[in-house]
């Protein structure tokens, strides 16, 4: 069985409580830590935040129309990360909807993650090869594809999706929410790159976040 790969979502009010939580999380060792910049106010220190781990780091700066809670000028937002690459982040998130900026964001050693989420449900599969498909017109490095599980059987969707891309692509895809559970947890054992886990509860960056811990229980139980 594949070996599943785990981020820890961090997402905090300022530089100082951000790097706390970044050092929280290097102490489970997961294989990436995300960093919520659309939480932070003011403006995070990135360098600060990159020198507190030496795990790879990923950059992510979400708009409000994709759950996140940046609500500024797409100037701003686009330049934070650009600083986050300049500082040596080793992954940015962008949106496919924003992939007019990937040419200012990419940069030499920096990965980019390309990906949209649906916050209205679970589409139909073919919608969803549809995102892919303009996703690797564009070249990113990993291709993230996300919705809201309403039902079971949405997980379905994203796993089968995985199914059908992980030959072409590096993919992140399942669905949001408690009803998601199943693909958010089984993704990185069936081909998806990684999935997100919170250092601990109450600390969740997305609905449906499990504890990085717990998920690895569940993974040992499972004999990944």
């Amino acid at each position: 069985m594949r070996q599943p790969r785990i981020c820890v979502s961090v997402a905090a009010e300022d530089t100082e409580r951000a790097v706390e939580a970044v050092r929280r999380a290097e102490a489970f060792n997961p294989d990436l830590i995300e960093v919520r910049l659309d939480y932070v106010d003011p403006p995070p220190d990135l360098e600060r935040l990159r020198s507190a781990t030496a795990l790879p780091l990923i950059a992510t700066s979400r708009l409000t129309a994709e759950g996140g809670r940046f609500e500024g000028p797409e100037e701003e937002r686009i330049g934070m990360l650009v600083g986050a690459r300049e500082a040596g982040f080793d992954f940015i998130d962008l949106e496919l909807q924003a992939a007019g900026f990937m040419d200012e964001i990419r940069g030499s050693g920096t990965g980019l993650i390309l990906s949209h989420h649906d916050l209205s449900g679970t589409p139909p599969i073919e919608r969803l090869e549809g995102v892919l498909d303009a996703m690797l017109e564009l070249g990113p490095d990993i291709c993230k594809i996300i919705g809201t599980a309403r039902t079971r059987d949405d997980n379905l969707v994203y796993l089968d999706l995985i199914r059908r891309a992980r030959a072409r692509a590096r993919i992140v895809s399942f669905g949001m929410g408690d009803a998601g559970l199943v693909s958010r947890t089984l993704s990185p054992l069936l081909g998806g790159e990684f999935t997100y886990a919170s250092a601990g509860r109450g600390e969740e960056a997305a609905p449906g976040q499990m504890p990085i811990e717990a998920l690895r229980e569940l993974y040992r139980l499972l004999g990944a």
